[in-house]
Formats: C-alpha cells, structure tokens, sequence
C-alpha cells in the first residue's frame, strides 16, 4: 500500500523489534505479534505520532517503519479524525512522558498477569519493579511535573480515541485484561497476591517504604533491555517451573512500585499510613481498566477495520 493513503488517526500497530528483548517479553506477555503501537498524524509530511521514550512525539513513519511489519487498522464508522488528532496535539504539547526503557509497559504486564512465578522469576521482576520505580522518580525530580503517570503507547492510541467523544471511544471485546478479569476467582493476577500476602503479614514500615522510593537504591541498575534478557531467560528456563509463594522482597518492590506510581499522578509526597499501602495497590489494581496493549488494538478492538499490512 501506497504510504499517501494512510489517513490521519490510522492505528499502526508495529512487529515486535528484532533482537529487542523488551520488545519479546510484551509479545510473550501479551501472546500478541506486535509490540508497539502508534497512530497516522500528518499524510502531506508522512508523520506518526506516538508515546515513545522519552514522551509523546511525531516521527517520520518510512524511519519508524523500517525492519518492522506495520498492520494498519481504521475506525470502522467514518467519522472526521480531526477530534482525535486534538487529542494528540493535547498530549504532545503537554510532553507526556513515558519511561525511558520501556520497562513500564512490561511491568505492568507483569502485575496483571494471572500466575505465580518461581523464586528465580521473582528475582528478576523485583529488579525490573525497582529500576521502575527510580525511573518515576527520577523523571518527577527533573521535571516536577505531577499529574503526567507514564502511558504506554497502546493506551496512548486508545485515550486519544476515547477522549475525542463518546462516539470514538474504541470498544473491545476479550481483550488481555477483560479476560483477566473474567477468569476464575482464584486465579489472582500479581497485585492481588500482594494484597493477600499483606492482609497476613506485617505492613512494610511506611516511613522506610516511603524513604526507599524517594532514595532509590544506589545500585548500578541493568538496562531495560538486559533485564528482560534475564527475564526471556527466567520465563524460558524449563527446570525453573516451581511456583511459589510471594515473597517479603518482592511484595515491598511492588509496594514501592504502587506508591511511585501514585506519587507521579498526584505529586504529593503525603506521609504513608499503614492503611494506605494496600489502598495504593487496589488504586494500582483497578489502573487496569483503562491499560490497553497492542494486541488488544490488533485482536480485540470491535471498532476498527483491517487496512492493509505494510512491510
């Protein structure tokens, strides 16, 4: 397909990036071909624009384009794109911003994924919810900018959608997390184990939670991408299929996760209470409803149409 015959507010939904490992861990974790997602901006300058480290921004699609299969998907009924590319224009100016590595992404699919991982998984992913958590608050110490939570680039497309009006919004059907939400009681995604674990043990101390994520651990942290080798490696690893328990470490990690999270939508550093904690991880928890991937936009996304693929 000719590129001049992509339209403004096209969906582009992107092959995962070969050798990227972020790239694998959201096709694993999302059981989806793509791993990225964006949307057609300007047909005359051939721009995209999409949530891309390290904020909203428009590219030149042939460079983005380049070694990657792009699917592209069009709102079904015809409606004038001009609402959802304000949206865009809205974000854009604003800076939102999106975590440098892209860990963000996989770790929220991460939380809201429905299984419990082996000691040696743990250990990865309470390393991948750390270097998160000092990205957040590098990012809000720079900036001091509250109220600008990192989205990632599926929910970017939807919100644009969504919030050019009722007759845009994008509807979905078995989507990754509606399937999560449907399945049996005890099958309990991440955040809720933690919940759980916390309703029978100790509260970690809210003042050294709260020093913890304000002073995050000096260490040399991996890049994003070397850690979701390791976790590629985790996953992957057939001798280490032995679920168990939650550990102390790990729901701490996913705590401190909560709180940075909170703290960049409202940027207030308000004093934790041993209430709270478990409060911030239910607000965590039902942050899912308004996560989309990109193979929701591929797969489950009753209100686009196939285009065309372009390679």
């Amino acid at each position: 397909m000719d590129i001049q015959k992509l339209e403004a507010g096209d969906v582009l939904l992107f092959s995962a990036e070969k050798g990227s490992f972020i790239s694998w861990a959201i096709t694993f974790l999302t059981d989806a071909p793509v791993s990225h997602a964006a949307m057609f901006y300007d047909v005359p300058k051939q721009l995209i624009i999409e949530e891309s480290p390290p904020q909203v921004a428009t590219n030149n699609a042939l460079e983005r384009f380049k070694d990657r299969k792009i699917t592209v998907r069009r709102l079904k009924e015809e409606l004038p794109m001009v609402p959802v590319i304000d949206v865009a224009n809205t974000y854009l100016n604003d800076e939102e911003p999106y975590d440098q590595s892209g860990l963000y992404f996989v770790g929220l699919l991460l939380l809201y994924r429905k299984f419990t991982p082996s000691s040696a998984k743990q250990r990865v992913m309470i390393r991948i919810f750390k270097k998160i958590t000092a990205s957040i608050v590098e990012y809000i110490h720079k900036h001091q900018s509250p109220g600008k939570a990192p989205m990632v680039c599926s929910q970017f497309v939807a919100q644009c959608y969504a919030n050019a009006g009722p007759e845009y919004k994008l509807k979905f059907k078995g989507g990754l997390l509606q399937k999560s939400a449907t399945a049996q009681l005890d099958d309990k995604n991440l955040i809720e184990q933690v919940l759980e674990k916390l309703d029978q043990a100790e509260l970690p101390q809210p003042q050294r939670l709260l020093a913890s994520v304000m002073e995050p651990e000096k260490e040399i942290f991996l890049s994003g991408e070397d850690l979701c080798r390791e976790l590629q490696e985790a996953f992957l690893d057939e001798s280490d299929n032995v679920s168990v328990s939650i550990s102390d470490e790990f729901t701490e990690a996913v705590a401190q996760f909560a709180y940075a999270h909170n703290l960049a939508l409202t940027g207030q550093a308000s004093a934790l209470s041993d209430q709270n904690v478990p409060q911030l991880l239910r607000d965590l928890n039902d942050y899912e409803n308004m996560f989309t991937t990109p193979g929701d936009l591929l797969k489950a996304c009753e209100s686009l149409k196939d285009v065309c693929v372009i390679k």
